[in-house]
């Protein structure tokens, strides 16, 4: 993190803005669509984003670092309440702006209505209300006119409509916030997309693929630890344990002869050698870890906050 005294000038703009919705909403896309690469994966499986994931969009004038949070999910498993930490932590902390992304596409039940709970629990961050999936949406005025019946306390807000996965996206929701964004420093380098390390960015893109490859009834019981990642000459090197819950599990994500594994690898060394810009080698283990999910000890090792 650096702060130049050359940014301290009044014409330098910066914030911190927290993304919030649930599941699904498109916190992630929008995240990816700004910065212009993939800081957050993103997959059709709801619950995907995991932790708080930061992403840093400057320009001439301004840096904007966006606080990607998990969908606020109404759950039975320890992790979901560690999820729900996330969210609600950086609506709480010392951000400068919360971005409530509403995905028109779907009705509005239990988990929205423990979105906006929370987003207007924050009563002194200004809140801007990002109407999502106008694409998918057969009337917009309809579904944003049932949001406020529901939910009219967000009426007087701001609010923005797009669809995240459209370029065009980019410009509406940056002109949305500019009005918020306030005289500040450079918090981090020009050149940085995220705050991220390459450990944590490889967790990520290894699980991506385990979403991508695996049945649908195993990505939510799987965590990816890396164990070692090794910088070295024209050359990285990986090793990862994939933890999953069952038997059964693990023998999906071998596949039959290992072919399923083999894939995941192959895709991941593709995405890791694009991303580094030199070859990437994975050694890659299947750990059955029954009931992780719910075991406060792994969570808080694994970097999650259960309280």
């Amino acid at each position: 993190m650096t702060d130049t005294s050359d940014s301290d000038s009044a014409a330098f703009r910066s914030a911190f803005i927290a993304l919030i919705g649930r599941p699904n909403s498109g916190k992630s896309t929008l995240l990816n669509t700004v910065i212009g690469s993939e800081i957050s994966i993103v997959s059709a499986m709801p619950q995907t984003t995991r932790c708080n994931a930061r992403g840093i969009y400057t320009t001439t004038t301004m840096q904007l670092v966006f606080v990607d949070t998990p969908g606020v999910h109404i759950g039975k498993h320890t992790i979901n309440k560690a999820m729900l930490h996330q969210a609600r932590t950086a609506a709480e902390d010392a951000v400068d702006l919360i971005c409530y992304l509403v995905d028109l596409s779907r009705d509005f039940g239990d988990e929205e209505a423990e979105t906006a709970a929370l987003v207007s629990a924050s009563r002194t961050v200004p809140v801007v209300i990002v109407f999502n999936k106008t694409d998918l949406t057969r009337s917009v005025d309809l579904a944003i006119g049932k949001f406020y019946s529901r939910f009219p306390q967000m009426e007087q807000l701001p609010s923005v409509r797009i669809n995240a996965t459209a370029p065009e996206s980019k410009e509406l929701f940056l002109s949305a916030i500019d009005p918020f964004i306030s005289p500040g420093p450079l918090f981090f380098d020009p050149e940085d997309l995220t705050d991220s390390t390459l450990r944590q960015i490889a967790s990520e893109y290894l699980r991506k693929q385990v979403i991508t490859v695996a049945d649908r009834e195993v990505p939510h019981a799987v965590f990816v630890e890396i164990e070692d990642y090794r910088e070295e000459a024209g050359r990285h090197s990986i090793i990862a344990t994939i933890h999953v819950e069952t038997r059964g599990q693990r023998g999906i994500l071998v596949g039959k002869n290992g072919t399923v594994i083999a894939r995941i690898k192959k895709e991941f060394r593709t995405e890791m050698t694009r991303l580094t810009g030199v070859p990437t080698s994975i050694t890659c283990h299947i750990k059955v870890s029954p009931r992780w999910r719910d075991s406060e000890t792994f969570l808080r090792r694994a970097g999650m906050n259960v309280s």
